[in-house]
């Protein structure tokens, strides 16, 4: 352990983290994607290294977004079927919409 700055701290520790919402995101990428559109387009003139810049902040911020993408918990119903001559029916029902 370490104290820095008065505050105890781990040197294993993780940087600081922000949160930021995904309609701020969108905002953020809308932006980004009409500059890299118009930069390619030739309707701005813009500097190599602005575009370079602006086109890996658009990535990663896609990226931090579909991470933020809320997970859904799912389920599905299954039933045991005992019955040995069942099975073979149920398993002709279950795959012929295949």
């Amino acid at each position: 352990m370490l104290y820095y700055q008065g505050k105890l701290t781990s040197i294993m520790s993780k940087g600081p983290t922000t949160e930021v919402s995904n309609a701020k995101l969108e905002q953020l990428i809308k932006l980004a994607e009409t500059f890299c559109i118009k930069a390619e387009d030739g309707e701005w003139n813009v500097e190599q290294g602005t575009y370079k810049a602006i086109f890996k902040a658009l990535d990663h911020a896609k990226t931090e977004m579909f991470k933020q993408q809320r997970q859904r918990r799912r389920t599905m119903n299954i039933e045991f079927v005992e019955d040995v001559e069942r099975r073979k029916m149920i398993a002709k029902e279950n795959t012929q919409n295949i």
